[in-house]
């Protein structure tokens, strides 16, 4: 089985941590490893690290081989520009094709948590089960209250799997839903969030592409080995339309199944989900930030500075204080800070 992790994500929601030349995955948030080293580690505990393969833009090939050593150049997959994932996962899996033509492939978010690994490896061993049965394996996360921020896959028919663990089709994929629909949801039992993370062959999903993405399909069939990109081969790939694997593949294929679990998962998507996992009533990140909180509950402080940071009287506030801004928002609009960056970008196209 073949690992592939996507390491292009651009992590706009951490701004001003992340920035362009080093997103989120690459920033130690929960402690002392990066989410991409965290990553790595988790997938080195099921396969071999010769079986781990890493796709990124050009621009993150160093930061990749610095923060996981033991990866060669080989193994990382360079992709041309950001054209989201079903052009990511189609590149990834016309490279592994080439050396690797009957293999299962595995593909996972390099910027996810995921607290019990034991039962992750369980998982991913079952879904490499279902994928040599021919479908396209997704995970779907037991949710743990009416979240706004997920997707949604709606459980439908249980499939044979060849074991006693469940698997089922999926009925509905729904994007992020209103609050309202979110705790029906939540309720009705019948729901999971969408992880983005995805088993199968990679002739199946490549043949998958071929009969709902025809378009990306011919332009993967374009690109030569995938090794040394030619000024022809980079213009094809730019040319892909830039749309989800769930939207292009999984929304409309036959073959889709999904695999319940309960994995203590998080996407770490925004500040407001790192204060969640540490907690709180923890005040500041760094031992180097002195932080005062006065009349003041449910607050969050990350400073990779020396500055005294003083909170009175305010409430669900996060402050990400780095060397040249500044950030303030409530903790239940943390997920338009991406919006942030791309005024910056109008205001000036320099990265933000």
């Amino acid at each position: 089985m073949k690992m592939v992790v996507m390491a292009g994500g651009q992590g706009t929601r951490f701004w001003p941590l992340s920035r362009q030349s080093r997103p989120k995955q690459f920033l130690k948030v929960l402690g002392e490893k990066t989410l991409f080293q965290l990553t790595i580690e988790r997938l080195k505990k099921i396969v071999k690290t010769e079986d781990i393969f890493v796709i990124c833009s050009d621009q993150y090939v160093p930061l990749v081989l610095i923060q996981a050593p033991e990866l060669c150049e080989e193994q990382v997959i360079v992709e041309p520009a950001p054209r989201n994932t079903a052009a990511c996962i189609g590149l990834a899996a016309i490279s592994l094709h080439a050396r690797f033509p009957d293999e299962i492939m595995g593909v996972f978010p390099s910027d996810h948590l995921i607290m019990d690994e034991e039962k992750f490896r369980e998982v991913t061993e079952h879904a490499r089960e279902l994928a040599s049965r021919g479908h396209l394996v997704t995970f779907g996360i037991k949710p743990e209250f009416p979240s706004t921020g997920y997707g949604y896959l709606e459980q439908g028919d249980r499939v044979e799997s060849g074991s006693e663990k469940e698997a089922f089709r999926v009925a509905r994929f729904t994007e992020k839903p209103d609050l309202e629909t979110a705790a029906k949801f939540f309720t009705s039992g019948y729901y999971f969030w969408n992880s983005g993370m995805f088993v199968w062959s990679i002739s199946a999903i490549l043949e998958e592409i071929r009969i709902h993405m025809p378009e990306l399909s011919r332009i993967l069939d374009g690109l030569g080995d995938c090794s040394d990109w030619s000024e022809r081969e980079q213009k094809l790939f730019k040319s892909a339309e830039s749309v989800s694997i769930d939207y292009g593949v999984m929304e409309k294929s036959s073959q889709v199944v999904m695999v319940p679990c309960d994995l203590k998962w998080n996407d770490v998507g925004d500040w407001n989900a790192v204060a969640e996992i540490l907690g709180s009533e923890r005040k500041s990140r760094t031992s180097s930030t002195s932080t005062v909180l006065i009349d003041s509950s449910n607050c969050f402080v990350h400073s990779e500075g020396k500055k005294k940071i003083a909170m009175v009287g305010v409430n669900d506030l996060i402050l990400v204080e780095t060397d040249d801004s500044i950030l303030v928002c409530s903790r239940d609009r943390s997920q338009d800070v991406g919006k942030i960056v791309h005024i910056l970008k109008e205001d000036n196209p320099e990265p933000a």
